[in-house]
């Protein structure tokens, strides 16, 4: 008998709001926020490049709201999965940081990424059945909107851990 109609008290749920996990790096050069946990999980490569990974698991982005403006003088940068979860916790993120006038980048997959169908075992994110999957729009270039049209028209989505983040951090910074 389950006399609250609950599975778990609230201090077990992953989700609770209340956290970030940081991957301290001793002189990094970026910051970035990831979506899923798996960076974290094998953080030695990101640390040799001088990457500092935060992690506030999806929808929890409450944590960010504390960070102070002295941990964000490095340039910002979000890496996620390339479905409708993942970008929309970018746009959350995105105007978080800037009501702290503090800019934040997605990294984008490259064009020949891997592809999987949002039915795939697993995957819960679908596409929104309204305008661009009711996105925000100015919060992604126009390259991006194209790859997101495609992601959407084809019910496909970008899986984060196939995308070489260390490669397209490098290419980011030698276009800058």
């Amino acid at each position: 008998m389950q006399l609250l109609e609950i599975d778990e008290f609230p201090e077990k749920d992953p989700k609770n709001q209340q956290w970030r996990f940081v991957v301290d790096c001793p002189k990094p050069r970026v910051i970035v926020l990831c979506e899923n946990l798996d960076c974290l999980k094998v953080p030695i490569e990101y640390k040799k490049n001088n990457i500092e990974l935060w992690y506030v698991g999806g929808q929890n982005t409450k944590p960010l709201l504390d960070i102070s403006l002295e941990k964000l003088k490095l340039p910002l940068y979000y890496f996620c999965d390339w479905d409708y979860n993942g970008l929309n916790i970018y746009s959350q993120i995105r105007k978080i940081f800037a009501d702290k006038t503090k800019n934040i980048e997605i990294i984008q997959p490259l064009s020949n990424a891997k592809r999987l169908p949002v039915s795939v075992k697993h995957h819960k994110s679908k596409w929104k059945k309204v305008v661009f999957s009711g996105l925000v729009k100015a919060d992604f270039t126009d390259e991006q909107i194209k790859l997101i049209h495609e992601l959407i028209s084809n019910d496909e989505w970008i899986e984060e851990e196939s995308i070489d983040l260390i490669q397209l951090l490098s290419k980011i910074e030698s276009n800058s």
